[in-house]
């Protein structure tokens, strides 16, 4: 039988990868929820995935009109 992976033994860009899902799913759920700036927000899961885009962005969230 084949031996099973612990996290210790998973190969590290496998682990960034996951990581980096994670982030832009939360990224996503943000922005379904209309949280584009501050904690928790679009803007704070892009700048954790990509921290060269500090200062780069400038969220413009949905206006919605009745």
């Amino acid at each position: 039988m084949g031996e099973s992976m612990t996290e210790s033994d998973q190969d590290p860009r496998v682990t960034q990868l996951q990581q980096q899902q994670g982030l832009m799913t939360q990224a996503l759920v943000a922005a379904l929820e209309g949280r584009w700036q501050g904690a928790g927000s679009v803007e704070a899961f892009l700048y954790a995935l990509d921290p060269s885009l500090q200062g780069q962005l400038t969220p413009d969230p949905p206006v919605l009109s009745t």
